[in-house]
Formats: structure tokens, sequence, C-alpha cells
């Protein structure tokens, strides 16, 4: 059984590539496939998990993949130490990052700025089933593109076709690269050290992981358990929590002061100020707690808000 476990945030088709690879394989009369997702109550942006199984057998086995041939992270922000875990002996973990990685188990390419490129919208999932029908024995390219043909709306094909065709054609050039290497000795020992954005290799030290406060053997007297478990109001395991990728940006020239944004942010994060704040305007927002849904900049009938990509603001 060929087995792929795909990490992504609410909104980026991660449970659409599951299904698709899977409706992909199915196209032969020799595999079968199941796909689904797993994900709870949160909202659009937070970590989920999608599952695809494709075997030449029927599958009972429904439970959740723990350990999987491909693993793929289309947010390159949830890859967190620890991540070799899931993969299987020989496996593959797919990053969307345009950063190098250092590892020969991990192969990193730009999806984000691949799909921006032939769809105006950094929608990744397509990219990867791309890299797949060159990398796995299941699915290739015609099946694929069959597979987005009968199950994505019509607007959407010629896009997400030449998405895979371009996917494709990265994977294929990186593979001549590493074998180059490997022929010619120079690079011995530093695997994927030529690749830039499709290939470029780096160990990731993000941790997605949440500090929690220590558990006791024996119970705890009340101050310590007190001092292990309670926090003052507004404390934040981790900030952001980890599920922003993009930020709202404040035109303070094109604000009106008409609070719309202040009243429909569901998370509170978008605050009055006395007066004006020092940029002229009456309200600010706090970073710390957005979660980079949109909706303040939606609400806003005067562009006076706009998201902007959260690597630029980082780099800013």
């Amino acid at each position: 059984m060929i087995e792929v476990l795909w990490h992504g945030r609410g909104g980026q088709g991660a449970f659409t590539a599951a299904r698709l690879l899977g409706a992909a394989a199915s196209l032969d009369d020799k595999r079968y496939a199941l796909a689904f997702p797993s994900f709870g109550p949160e909202r659009r942006g937070a970590p989920m998990r999608a599952f695809t199984k494709i075997d030449t057998v029927q599958i009972g086995d429904r439970s959740a993949v723990s350990k999987a041939d491909f693993v793929i992270y289309l947010d390159g922000t949830l890859l967190a130490p620890g991540w070799e875990r899931e993969l299987k002996p020989g496996g593959i973990c797919l990053v969307n990052t345009a950063d190098a990685l250092d590892d020969p188990r991990l192969l990193a390419i730009d999806a984000d700025g691949l799909a921006t490129e032939l769809l105006g919208r950094p929608i990744p999932n397509t990219v990867f089933l791309g890299a797949l029908a060159q990398l796995a024995d299941c699915v290739d390219r015609e099946s694929v593109e069959e597979a987005i043909r009968q199950y994505m709306p019509a607007k959407l094909h010629e896009g997400n076709i030449k998405v895979v065709e371009r996917a494709i054609a990265l994977v294929q050039q990186a593979e001549v690269t590493g074998h180059e290497e490997s022929a010619g000795g120079e690079s011995a020992g530093q695997p994927g050290a030529a690749a830039e954005t499709v290939t470029g290799l780096h160990r990731s030290t993000h941790s997605s992981a949440a500090h929690m406060p220590q558990l006791f053997a024996t119970v705890p007297e009340p101050s310590a358990y007190a001092d292990t478990t309670c926090y003052a109001a507004g404390y934040l395991t981790q900030v952001n929590a980890g599920w922003r990728n993009v930020r709202p940006v404040l035109n303070a020239s094109a604000c009106t002061g008409c609070l719309q944004c202040y009243l429909y942010c569901p998370d509170g994060a978008i605050f009055k100020v006395s007066g004006q704040n020092k940029a002229g305007v009456s309200v600010d927002i706090d970073l710390d707690f957005c979660k980079g849904c949109g909706v303040c900049a939606a609400a806003c009938k005067f562009d006076a808000l706009s998201m902007a990509p959260e690597a630029n603001a980082k780099e800013a």
C-alpha cells in the first residue's frame, strides 16, 4: 500500500489534493484508493491533515496514516522537529518553501510562488499533485490531469493542468541535477547542495508545539499547581498559534475611523485607541492575537486594510 500524509491549513486544499490523488490512482482498474481528512472545529487557516491510501486490493483500513511513503507540507511553517517519524523507510517529505533544506529526505518546492505565477493565488495543492505524478509509481501526468478534469470545475482545468505540468518539469530537473552531482563527486555527502527553489534543503528549527505546563506524578501543592496551570488573561501558549500566513496592513491615509474592522474582527485583535495612535488612526492591530483571517479587510469599505504575506512582513 502507498500512503500519503498531507499537512496543511484550512483553505489550502489539502483534502482536495488527497481526493484528486486518490481519483487519479483509481483511474487504473487495478488500483483502489481511499482519501479522507482529519480536522477539528477550527476556522480557515488552522492546521489540518488529510490522507490518501492507494493499493492493488480493496482497502479496509480507514484509520489515519501515522507513517507514510510521502509526507507533504502545503505550509512550510508546519514542518517541525520530529517530522521524520512520519516517514516510512525510503520515504520522501515534500515541503512548500523557497528556502534551502539540508536533509536528503526533504524536497523543497516553492509551490506558493509557482501557483501565484500560474493561478494568481498561492494555492499549492496541485503543485504537489504534479510532483507526485513524477515521484510516485501509482499515478502519472495523464491520470492526474484527467482527475482534475473530472473532479474540478471547468474554469479551473486549464490553470491547474499547467501547474501540474510545471511541477513535473521542476521535479524532473531536480532529479537530473541530483544524479549529475552524485556522478561528479563534487557535492558528495551533500544531497541537494546545488538545488535552488525546488530542491534547496535546510533543516527547519520551527516548532509548532505549544509549551504545556509540567505534569506531575503526584498531586502537587495548590501553590505549585497554580503556578504551572494558571496564567494571566491574554496569555498565549504560542504567539499567533502558528496559524497566520498573511497579516492585515493598515493604510492610515485611507482610514476613516468607521470601526467596522474593530466590530467584525472575530478574535478581538483590532482594538480602539484613545484619540489616535502614532499613525493618525483610531484603531490598532494586536498581531500576537491576529490569525490572518482577512475578515477585517473584507469589512473595510474604504480599502484601508489589505492582507500582506507574512513572509514579506517578517523580512521587512
